[in-house]
């Protein structure tokens, strides 16, 4: 026997604000009175009737939890400030992001991106971006034996036993340190998103707001060239494989040092609910 929930009633201090907050998840809702019965809206999606109607006089409001995937053509966080909903906690699910609102009447709504269209600059679209600048960065790299080429492989000069010793050195010192401190003053930025998402490779690289995804895919975007410095290393020379080792250190000690930053301010984390499995809601 299938089972199939095909009704959801709303009961709103105010409808007219409920519809509005509904709305900008992309539902389309139209005016019913039936008979004498009080004015209300329904909207219909996927078989389901969702409607919102006023809340009788001296009836408390419910504590409800609902969740939306939604379809939107911008990015989902942005279209939630845009609209002047704040988001007050998040969490992911396969590495997607679910944000946590509230809607008019305080009940918590989970609202997720369904599918990427192929268009807009929300989380699913970067996946294969990303692939694809960081093969482009592995071939920047293995180009670089056009600028590199100090001389044999086995027979360095001492000049660059020394270099080797240095980019060690700036390697362990400066990129950590440089992560923590970037990353770390944008705690502090009015501007960047009060909560933070942990980095994936689906995440936008470009988007200001989002630190942690920026350093990310700097740190990938680097070590991604010290590979294919690597792989031409043999007609570059020492320096060239000495700076692809180099390279490939400083992007996993940044990728170390961003776990850092995370450790080291947890409340940009903290508004993350605790998912045990896919689909259960956080609790309360």
């Amino acid at each position: 026997m299938d089972q199939k929930l095909n009704l959801l009633v709303l009961r709103c201090r105010d409808i007219e604000a409920s519809r509005v907050f509904y709305e900008h998840f992309g539902i389309v809702f139209e005016r019913e009175q039936h008979g004498s019965g009080p004015v209300h809206y329904a909207a219909v999606f996927e078989g389901m009737v969702f409607e919102l109607y006023p809340l009788k006089e001296g009836e408390p409001a419910d504590r409800s939890r609902l969740g939306f995937a939604v379809n939107l053509e911008t990015d989902l966080r942005e279209s939630l400030e845009d609209a002047g909903i704040a988001i007050i906690s998040q969490y992911e699910i396969e590495q997607e992001p679910v944000f946590v609102v509230e809607d008019p009447d305080g009940r918590k709504v989970e609202v997720r991106q369904s599918e990427p269209s192929g268009s807009g600059w929300y989380e699913g679209d970067w996946t294969r971006s990303r692939s694809v600048l960081l093969i482009l960065a592995a071939i920047a790299g293995s180009l670089s034996f056009l600028n590199y080429q100090s001389g044999p492989m086995n027979g360095g000069p001492v000049l660059d036993v020394y270099f080797f010793y240095f980019a060690l050195l700036v390697s362990f010192l400066f990129w950590p340190v440089m992560v923590v401190a970037v990353v770390g003053f944008q705690t502090i930025n009015p501007y960047s998103d009060p909560v933070w998402t942990r980095p994936t490779h689906s995440c936008n690289p470009f988007r200001l707001k989002s630190p942690l995804c920026i350093a990310h895919f700097l740190m990938c975007f680097v070590m991604a060239q010290g590979a294919g410095a690597l792989v031409t290393a043999i007609l570059g020379g020492w320096l060239q494989l000495l700076m692809g080792i180099g390279m490939i250190i400083g992007g996993l000690e940044g990728l170390w040092a961003l776990e850092l930053v995370m450790k080291r301010f947890p409340e940009k984390m903290a508004l993350q609910d605790n998912v045990e499995m896919a689909g259960n809601a956080p609790p309360e």
